[in-house]
C-alpha cells in the first residue's frame, strides 16, 4: 500500500532504508518524545517489526518521503487494534522538521484510514510537554480529549503526562 498526497509519498519501509532508520533511532529529539521505544533497537529489526505489522494486520507503517526526490523525511504508523479505532504515531527527521511534513502525513493517513479501513476514530497521543505534536494534532482536526498519566518511557518509576487527541469519522 502506498499513498501519494501532494508533495509527500508514503510507502512501506524497505531493508534499504536501514541507514536512515538508524539515524532516526539515534536522534535525541526522536528518542526524547518516543512513547513506545525506550531502548534503541537495531534498524533492521525495527524495519522487520514494521513489515510484520503489515503482514499480521496490526499496523500500517510508512516511510514518509518527498514525492519528487524520494528522500525519506520521517515515519508514520497507524496501529489498528480491531475495535474500529486506530492510533497514529510519527516522527520526523531533523532536516524535515518545521516544514509541515507531520501534519500533511497525518492528514493523508487519516483520510486513508477512514476511507479504506472503515475506522470510526483515530487517536493521537503525545507527551504533554511536546508543543509541536500538539499543533500537528490540532491542525489536523484532532480534539484534545483527555490528559493521561502514563509510566515514563525512560528508565525509572516516573510518570509522564500525555495528551490524547481524537479525530472521529464524520
Amino acid at each position: 500500500m502506498e499513498i501519494t498526497a501532494g508533495r509527500l509519498h508514503l510507502r512501506p519501509w524497505r531493508p534499504a532504508d536501514a541507514e536512515v532508520v538508524a539515524e532516526a533511532l539515534r536522534d535525541p529529539e526522536i528518542r526524547r518524545w518516543a512513547t513506545r521505544t525506550p531502548e534503541e533497537p537495531d534498524a533492521r529489526t525495527w524495519i522487520a517489526d514494521r513489515t510484520a505489522g503489515w503482514a499480521d494486520g496490526s499496523s500500517a507503517s510508512f516511510a514518509i518521503t518527498d514525492a519528487t526526490t524520494g528522500e525519506v523525511l520521517g515515519h508514520i504508523r497507524l496501529r489498528t487494534p480491531g475495535d474500529g479505532a486506530g492510533e497514529v504515531g510519527y516522527w520526523i527527521l531533523a532536516g524535515a522538521r518545521g516544514r509541515g511534513v507531520a501534519g500533511h502525513a497525518v492528514g493523508a493517513v487519516a483520510r486513508w484510514a477512514f476511507a479504506c479501513l472503515d475506522l470510526s476514530r483515530l487517536d493521537l497521543r503525545h507527551a504533554a510537554e511536546n508543543p509541536a505534536s500538539c499543533r500537528v494534532a490540532q491542525k489536523g482536526g484532532f480534539a484534545l480529549t483527555r490528559l493521561l498519566t502514563e509510566p515514563s518511557w525512560d528508565e525509572g518509576d516516573e510518570t509522564v503526562e500525555v495528551h490524547l487527541h481524537t479525530l472521529s469519522h464524520g
